[in-house]
């Protein structure tokens, strides 16, 4: 393995990046009460559905403002689809199914394991570098998710369910093989161009596998908050977000990037306090705490090869431009 190269996307510093990737977990923090709403009056793969397709619209609009075109190497193509497959198809329907098959601590703690998974993944494919820093970071993340959980009202739950934990198991898994084997794209093409083409590929086969649902749909029973809600989830929790992630993934790594992921339960917790007046217990601010701490660690103990932003990038990402 080569020795990590140090550059603006490997300063230890906090920048632009972990800016960005701060906005995207207020924006799914929010997005669980905004879910939560929407599904009142939406079956959960309808709206799972017309999310994906407002943000395969949204950005293919940016891509071509910008300037841009969503042409690739053809030997690119087949695997860019495949990703496109596993992170809007295979993972959104393991989620889907396993929310509904096991409780929402599990859950949550499953997915406390995503910068886990990211890590091994990113390690075995020599993508990234860890000390032994990187390596406490990580666990003390997935000690202080695990005080989030255990302290909530809902709590963790084991053996009423192992379909529901094992289906939410293997969403976590394909999320973190997507986020590290999205590197090679996003360094070629760029977050904006990348986010687009799996899109494009990946929401038709979510239409197909969501088809039922959407012919037994009440579209007449969908109020407005309800597609307000739509709108919030497929513009910014989902296109919107996932260009910021792809970026997070160019400029910090994957790791990196993943770690974040478990800033979203907190946003999620301060959401519901300010919002619904959910007051978050002690152990809850503690892991809190733990988590901000160990995405530090990490930030510390982990290298990966730093790159050129792409032009696409330099134009949706710009100063001022969010």
């Amino acid at each position: 393995m080569s020795a990590p190269v140090r550059g603006e996307s490997d300063a230890h510093s906090f920048g632009r990046a972990d800016m960005l990737l701060l906005l995207m977990c207020l924006i799914w923090g929010i997005n669980y009460t905004v879910i939560k709403q929407s599904l009142v009056d939406f079956l959960p793969l309808s709206f799972n559905a017309l999310r994906f397709v407002i943000a395969s619209g949204l950005t293919l609009a940016l891509t071509y403002s910008s300037g841009r075109n969503i042409r690739v190497d053809k030997r690119d193509l087949p695997r860019m689809w495949l990703l496109g497959l596993l992170a809007n198809t295979i993972y959104q329907s393991l989620f889907i199914f396993g929310m509904a098959h096991t409780r929402a601590g599990n859950a949550a703690l499953i997915l406390a394991t995503t910068p886990l998974f990211t890590a091994l993944i990113g390690w075995l494919r020599r993508q990234e570098h860890f000390t032994g820093l990187g390596v406490a970071g990580l666990l003390l993340a997935f000690a202080g998710m695990t005080a989030i959980i255990i302290s909530g009202p809902k709590g963790v739950s084991i053996g009423e369910d192992h379909l529901g934990d094992f289906l939410m198991i293997a969403s976590t898994i394909c999320w973190a093989l997507y986020t590290s084997l999205t590197r090679t794209y996003v360094h070629k093409y760029g977050a904006l161009k990348t986010t687009t083409i799996m899109m494009l590929t990946g929401t038709p086969i979510l239409l197909l596998v969501s088809f039922p649902s959407l012919s037994s749909q009440n579209w007449r029973a969908a109020g407005a908050t309800a597609w307000a809600g739509l709108f919030f989830s497929g513009v910014l929790a989902i296109g919107f977000a996932y260009i910021i992630w792809n970026h997070g993934v160019q400029k910090i790594g994957s790791t990196r990037t993943a770690l974040y992921s478990n800033i979203t339960p907190i946003i999620a917790l301060l959401v519901a306090w300010i919002g619904i007046g959910e007051t978050p217990r002690w152990g809850q601010v503690a892991g809190a705490i733990i988590i901000f701490a160990a995405i530090y660690l990490v930030r510390r103990g982990v290298s990966h090869v730093a790159t050129t932003p792409t032009e696409e990038e330099r134009v949706i990402l710009r100063p001022g431009k969010n």
